[in-house]
């Protein structure tokens, strides 16, 4: 597949291949990281999607004409996901989730042919972790592969805390302490973040979804480990903490690149000054709940960040988006 670009600047740049996962709270920060690439001229970009996510991403990509978009084929015969079911939006369960993920390795011989026929070759595989497999895709054609978490920083350190810590089957033989409040594991490493139960599970569904996710989490942490680098939606002011824990205890390298929120580009150029008066923001924080009305819980001991208008800070990955 040729790279559709009449500048001969664009063949001197890294081309960069890039998979989001099937969901729109994953595939809109990809899409904005597009725009930046371009706008400062810093690669280009080969963009993969299934033909049932293609309308979205194209949308998304409005203005970025020389982004080339490949859209492989979702497989038809993928078992315990709906039919016709191509993007996470369409799920109605945890469980189902950890077998859409695995569904979706499906398209792993189509990728991997479209990118061992790409020209100019990728400089650069950029793949959502949920896309775990990708690894060895990225082996296959001998390209370096940098993981994407959409999540916080905040999140995927306190998943790697559970894992070491192990404190659930302390808090299930602990339901409430001394106060009647529920039990709590204070995180070592954090000691102002006290954690429930209910947040450790949060993140894993029903019951029934706790076996397939613990197994998907997994699969995303090794994909993680063993890639060239990771690449985390949000930034140092909101999260340097949790970055840096990150760089001084794990691997791969992280870096913050985000916020990216954005699904199209703002209309105004990036020097440009709002309209006078004119404070988007002031009229965001001006619906917003007073301090302490969203983000407490039950048990006043940990901020529920889940449950409030921002999901930023989060226990784990709360389903779709």
């Amino acid at each position: 597949m040729a790279f559709a670009s009449s500048s001969t600047e664009s063949h001197v740049l890294p081309h960069i291949a890039i998979f989001p996962f099937m969901a729109k709270g994953h595939t809109i920060p990809l899409i904005q990281l597009v725009h930046h690439l371009r706008r400062r001229r810093l690669a280009t970009v080969t963009f993969f999607t299934t033909h049932g996510n293609a309308a979205f991403v194209r949308e998304g990509l409005s203005g970025a004409d020389d982004t080339a978009v490949v859209e492989l084929a979702f497989p038809a015969d993928a078992s315990a996901i709906p039919p016709g079911v191509e993007s996470a939006e369409g799920l109605t369960s945890m469980a189902s989730l950890a077998a859409f993920a695995d569904a979706v390795s499906l398209l792993q011989p189509q990728l991997e042919a479209s990118l061992a026929a790409m020209e100019p070759p990728a400089s650069l595989l950029l793949a959502d972790a949920f896309l775990y497999w990708m690894n060895a895709s990225a082996a296959t054609v001998g390209v370096p592969k940098v993981s994407f978490l959409g999540i916080s920083a905040f999140a995927q350190v306190m998943r790697e805390l559970r894992i070491s810590h192990d404190p659930l089957p302390a808090l299930q033989h602990a339901d409430v302490d001394g106060d009647g409040n529920p039990a709590t594991f204070t995180v070592p490493e954090f000691p102002h973040i006290k954690l429930t139960l209910e947040d450790l599970m949060a993140p894993l569904g029903d019951p029934s979804s706790v076996a397939p996710m613990m197994e998907l989490h997994g699969k995303l942490a090794k994909a993680i480990e063993e890639g060239h680098g990771l690449i985390v939606n949000t930034f140092q002011g909101l999260e340097k903490p949790y970055m840096e824990f990150w760089n001084n205890h794990y691997r791969p390298t992280a870096w913050a690149i985000g916020p990216l929120c954005l699904s199209q580009p703002a209309s105004s150029s990036p020097g440009d000054a709002p309209p006078a008066g004119h404070h988007g923001w002031s009229g965001w924080t001006r619906r917003q709940p007073p301090a302490g009305a969203c983000c407490t819980s039950r048990s006043g001991h940990w901020p529920r960040f889940q449950r409030c208008s921002s999901r930023k800070l989060q226990t784990g990955w709360s389903g779709p988006r």
